[in-house]
C-alpha cells in the first residue's frame, strides 16, 4: 500500500510539473492589429507565435512618463523577421529601430535612445503614452516556432529643448545619467526678472556630480548668464530677463554616471552681469 501511495504521489507531482511548465510556456495572447492588441506590462517577458506568414503579433504597452525602451528577443527563433514600434495612431515611430543598447547589454530589436547617422534624426527618449509592438513573421514560411520577447523601460527626463521637463522655481528633481552622451534637460519660465542658483547633490557626499549649464530659449546667450558657484557643483546667474530658460545636466566625465538631485532657487546674490540680447 505504501508503495502504491508513493507511485500515485509521484504521478501527481509529475503531472503538476507538466502543467506548470505548460502554463509557464503558454503564448501571450496577441491581436493582429492595433485595435485588437493585447496589453502587456513593461519590464516583463512574453511569448508569441505565428499562425502563418500573414499573421502579425501586436501588443500594446503604456509608458507612464517619458523614458527609454529596449525590446529584445531570445536567440534561436526561425519564424520572426522584424519588430516595429508603433505610436498610438498605429504608425511606425520614425528614427527608431534595432541596434546596440546604450543602457543594456547587446543587440536589441528596438532600442531608445536610437542614434542615427544624422544627429537630427536621433531619438533620445519616448513621450509618455500608448505604443504598440508589432512582431512580423518570415514572409516565406513559418514553423510554429515560438519567440520569447522582453521589454526594459526606464523613466528618464528629456534630452533637448523640445523634450525638456518643465519645472517651477524653486524645485528639487531626482535624476539619473545612464550613458556617456546622456543628459537631462529642465525648462523653467521667469515671469519677472530674477537671479537663479542651481546645483546638484548626490546620494553620498563623495559621489561624483554632473555638470550644469544654463541656456536661454533655443540656446541664445548661453555663456553670458552663468558662473560657477562657490561650491563648484552648480551655477548662479546674473539677473535674468523674463522668459524661458533651460538647465542641461550632463556627465562631468564619460565614465561618471550616477543618480543626482538637481536643486534650483532664486538668489539674492546674483552674478553681476546682465544677459544681453
Amino acid at each position: 500500500m505504501r508503495v502504491q501511495k508513493t507511485i500515485v504521489l509521484g504521478i501527481l507531482v509529475a503531472a503538476s510539473c507538466v502543467l506548470f511548465d505548460s502554463s509557464a510556456l503558454a503564448d501571450t495572447p496577441h491581436g493582429g492589429d492595433c485595435a485588437t492588441a493585447t496589453t502587456v506590462e513593461l519590464n516583463t517577458e512574453g511569448r508569441g507565435s505565428f499562425a502563418g506568414t500573414d499573421d502579425r503579433a501586436v501588443y500594446r504597452i503604456v509608458l507612464p512618463r517619458r523614458g527609454l525602451l529596449d525590446v529584445w528577443t531570445e536567440p534561436g527563433n526561425l519564424d520572426l523577421s522584424d519588430v516595429q514600434l508603433l505610436d498610438s495612431s498605429c504608425n511606425e515611430v520614425p528614427g527608431v529601430g534595432p541596434g546596440d543598447s546604450v543602457v543594456g547589454n547587446g543587440y536589441m530589436r528596438i532600442t531608445v535612445p536610437h542614434l542615427n547617422l544624422k544627429p537630427a534624426e536621433s531619438v533620445w527618449t519616448l513621450d509618455p503614452g500608448v505604443y504598440f509592438l508589432r512582431f512580423i513573421p518570415d514572409p516565406v514560411d513559418v514553423f510554429g516556432d515560438p519567440f520569447v520577447f522582453h521589454t526594459n523601460y526606464i523613466p528618464h527626463y528629456g534630452h533637448d529643448f523640445k523634450t525638456a521637463e518643465t519645472i517651477a522655481v524653486p524645485a528639487s528633481m531626482d535624476g539619473f545619467l545612464l550613458y556617456p552622451q546622456d543628459r537631462e534637460v529642465f525648462k523653467f519660465t521667469l515671469p519677472d526678472g530674477a537671479a537663479i542658483h542651481a546645483w546638484t547633490t548626490g546620494p553620498t557626499e563623495s559621489a561624483p556630480l554632473p555638470s550644469i549649464t544654463l541656456s536661454a530659449a533655443q540656446g541664445a546667450g548661453a555663456n553670458d548668464v552663468q558662473l560657477d558657484d562657490a561650491t563648484g557643483t552648480g551655477i548662479r546667474t546674473s539677473v535674468l530677463k523674463p522668459g524661458e530658460y533651460y538647465l542641461f545636466v550632463e556627465p562631468r566625465k564619460p565614465d561618471v554616471r550616477d543618480p543626482f538631485t538637481l536643486h534650483i532657487e532664486f538668489t539674492n546674490d546674483p552674478f553681476p552681469v546682465r544677459l544681453q540680447h
